[in-house]
């Protein structure tokens, strides 16, 4: 079996020589046919302070696709490990493990895009849990390892460190998204809404309730005044990407306009 790496990967960082801790309690084998004496592999996942997550290990193999293998839930201060069993790199006997992890925290408690990777019996790919013999005579461990930040690179995650059988990614859950005023992380009719009471009191000369962040995020028309028009453009936005599958995001939105 193959890690195979892409620019869609969130993290990996190689796992220390101590074996990982595995919380049966959280999380579940769930293939009925697995065995032990074919194990060589491992991988793991390490999450930042206050995060939780949710995963599920799956493969593809001659007996079908998509093949339930490992599901469950994940948390900060603990270490997990999932055994692998070896395969074959043949058309008759392989493997493609894929993973997916949705991770929940942040300044926001925001939950990430899915992040997926594919464990892969076939191709030439850099990580490699690999038995010809279905009988261990290697053993790899890779642990994937999340990270939250407020950088705003048009990504829901990027890669920020990588080597051979390592990766770091960041997932920005607490990155600021112009016209989500109550950091929620979509754009909403709440959004219009909160802007349009915050300039309904500062025309009345009170105070408009908004930190500095909110006023930043809620002149969406950057013309330095937090008014009806923000509203109305928040509102028209919410209603465009609420019918269309794949939506402008709002600055594009803003200058399609005109």
């Amino acid at each position: 079996m193959k890690i195979k790496t892409s620019a869609a990967i969130f993290a990996a960082a190689l796992m220390a020589a101590a074996p990982f801790s595995v919380y049966a309690a959280d999380s579940e084998l769930v293939y009925d046919d697995f065995n032990k004496n074919d194990v060589n592999g491992e991988v793991g996942f390490v999450l930042p302070k206050s995060a939780t997550g949710t995963f599920t290990i799956t493969f593809d193999s001659p007996e079908g696709k998509d093949i339930p293998y490992y599901t469950g839930s994940i948390e900060s201060g603990k270490d997990y490990a999932f055994k692998l069993e070896g395969r074959d790199n043949t058309k008759d006997d392989f493997r493609t493990y894929t993973l997916s992890v949705e991770i929940t925290g942040g300044d926001y408690g925001r939950t990430s895009v899915a992040f997926t990777d594919t464990i892969n019996g076939t191709g030439d790919d850099t990580f490699i849990i690999h038995d010809p013999h279905d009988n261990p005579d290697t053993y790899q461990k890779c642990v994937y390892k999340f990270t939250i930040d407020d950088k705003d690179t048009g990504n829901p995650w990027d890669v920020t460190a990588s080597d051979a059988t390592s990766k770091t990614v960041a997932v920005h859950l607490n990155a600021s998204i112009m016209g989500d005023v109550t950091g929620n992380g979509i754009i909403d009719g709440v959004d219009a809404s909160t802007v349009l009471t915050a300039y309904a009191k500062s025309s009345v000369g009170k105070d408009m309730g908004l930190s500095d962040l909110q006023q930043k995020m809620s002149d969406v028309n950057a013309d330095k005044k937090i008014d009806g028009n923000d509203a109305t453009i928040i509102l028209s936005f919410y209603a465009y990407s609420s019918v269309d599958n794949e939506p402008m995001t709002l600055a594009e939105f803003i200058k399609a306009r005109g």
